[in-house]
């Protein structure tokens, strides 16, 4: 099972439609999935909603412009992610 690091270090590739799922509490090694929302707006099976990729990605940019451009290791990434969804707010500098 992927983990929350390993699926947050894919969002490039992703879907933009679809949806990040993860076991809490959220960590970097929480299991984690990719997921299209299903109309019902029920989440997958054991995996509560986290983020849509389309906002974990405005994250990751803002966090970025806000650090003079430098892109995130995969924890920061992770890390900044967790942040907005738990505050719904960026993760300071």
């Amino acid at each position: 099972m992927p983990r929350l690091i390993d699926v947050v270090a894919s969002l490039e590739s992703a879907d933009p439609e679809s949806t990040i799922y993860a076991t809490r509490p959220a960590t970097p090694d929480s299991s984690a999935i990719l997921a299209v929302e299903p109309e019902s707006g029920e989440s997958p099976e054991g995996f509560p909603y986290l983020l849509e990729v389309d906002i974990a990605l405005e994250v990751l940019d803002i966090w970025a412009r806000w650090r003079e451009g430098r892109q995130p290791t995969p924890q920061e990434a992770v890390r900044a992610v967790i942040h907005y969804a738990i505050y719904d707010a960026y993760e300071p500098v």
